[in-house]
């Protein structure tokens, strides 16, 4: 992948049933979704996840994608 593609990090369930329920909220909504730490719908580990690619990271620290390389805007 090109190095100027930009890119953020989501915060997500990966819960089928709780991803349908969040596409249903507000933006300002979904924007308090990225500080929880557990899915208030059913109580797992909420998960980080590049918003180019889609793979799953381990920090949300990271300034690149170690999975396609795009560049993580704040």
């Amino acid at each position: 992948m090109s190095e100027n593609v930009k890119s953020s990090v989501d915060k997500v369930c990966q819960e089928t049933d709780c991803s349908e329920k969040m596409t249903d909220l507000t933006a300002d909504q979904r924007e308090l979704f990225k500080s929880f730490t557990y899915c208030p719908y059913c109580a797992e580990e909420m998960t980080l996840i590049c918003n180019s690619c889609h793979e799953q990271l381990n920090s949300s620290d990271y300034k690149f994608c170690p999975w396609c390389g795009a560049e993580f805007t704040s």
